[in-house]
């Protein structure tokens, strides 16, 4: 345990906002990029344009970009080698890569990224590198801290109103929050192309964030102030079209796992892909995706770059390969002490 508590010191000051929220390329074109889905069952359906190619095969080289909806924070197990990241073994590109048949998978995304932090991960990338996926854009200008933190916090005070919302409102209406998503199209279009520029021949697809706000009601997991949870939503669509606009921009295809997550939202109790306010050790950190919610962005990642449906058979391997203890990965009483930690905080 010395390890781990020298290794959750570092994590804490590096990621200081993160329980707040934090094969070739196929040239697809500007203005039409591709786009998946996952269903509210798990399954996936049909990319928006049916005539779009997919990815070659075999990938030999799969290099996985992004922030903590990448990286699984707590979701058993986690990687040693670079704890502060907290990514886990059973996140989506290791799903999708065990799918896929990678030759060889590099996952750099790390808790806590911003779009700025895609700079020293592309450093893994090469002009042998056939797929990259990226999902980032949520910490960037606070995105998620702020409604994940100011917001929560604010609801105690106003809970029929909508405190929050109106506190980031100008005098002149204008919405600071959607601006800050506007923003991150202008952010993720730049790393993109250094992406291109680093792995001319890789296949670019740009993943999106599940539903974590429900469509409607409200919900102890997730305690916002009533007129805040429809508006907080809106933050979060506002997001994914500017990540799907960035992909467009640079020719890349984007995953939208927002449509299909419908009733998976952090609201939705036993059906929850993602995690609320309370993190649960060895399951997910407060506000991140569990195993299934990584599974399913998986499947729709993973049909819109082959056209194939992802198999029972294929959902029953990724379970049993996520209950094995990978090499150099914490133990699950590192990962509880490491929750316990957060949940001081």
């Amino acid at each position: 345990m010395t390890v781990a508590v020298v290794a959750v010191v570092g994590l804490l000051l590096a990621a200081a906002g993160l329980v707040a929220v934090s094969a070739s390329r196929t040239s697809t074109g500007a203005g039409s990029t591709p786009t998946g889905t996952v269903g509210p069952d798990g399954a996936t359906v049909a990319p928006d344009d049916a005539q779009a190619q997919t990815l070659t095969r075999p990938v030999r080289r799969y290099v996985a970009l992004g922030d903590s909806f990448t990286a699984g924070p707590l979701i058993p197990f986690v990687d040693g080698s670079r704890t502060r990241c907290l990514r886990s073994s059973a996140n989506y590109p290791s799903v999708l890569g065990s799918w896929l048949g990678v030759r060889r998978m590099v996952d750099v995304s790390c808790s806590g990224a911003t779009t700025a932090d895609l700079r020293w991960q592309r450093q893994a990338l090469t002009e042998g590198t056939d797929l990259v996926t990226v999902g980032a854009g949520g910490n960037d200008f606070g995105i998620f801290a702020t409604l994940a933190g100011r917001c929560v916090a604010l609801a105690s005070g106003d809970r029929a109103g909508a405190p929050c919302r109106d506190s980031l409102t100008r005098l002149d209406e204008t919405d600071r929050m959607l601006l800050r998503a506007r923003r991150v199209e202008h952010r993720l279009s730049a790393q993109l192309r250094g992406i291109s520029s680093l792995a001319p021949d890789a296949q670019i697809a740009v993943v999106g964030y599940p539903r974590i706000f429900p469509a409607a009601g409200t919900c102890s997991a997730l305690p916002l102030a009533d007129g805040d949870y429809g508006w907080a939503d809106r933050v979060q669509r506002t997001l994914n079209s500017s990540l799907k606009r960035a992909a467009t921009q640079a020719g890349a295809w984007f995953v939208d796992t927002y449509r299909g997550s419908q009733g998976h939202d952090a609201c939705a109790g036993d059906d929850a892909w993602v995690n609320g306010r309370t993190t649960v050790p060895t399951q997910a950190l407060a506000f991140h995706p569990y195993a299934e919610g990584m599974r399913a962005t998986a499947a729709a990642t993973h049909h819109l770059l082959t056209g194939e449906r992802v198999s029972p058979r294929m959902r029953r391997l990724a379970e049993r390969r996520a209950a094995v203890h990978p090499k150099g990965a914490l133990t699950l009483r590192g990962q509880r002490f490491i929750a316990a930690l957060f949940a001081g905080r």
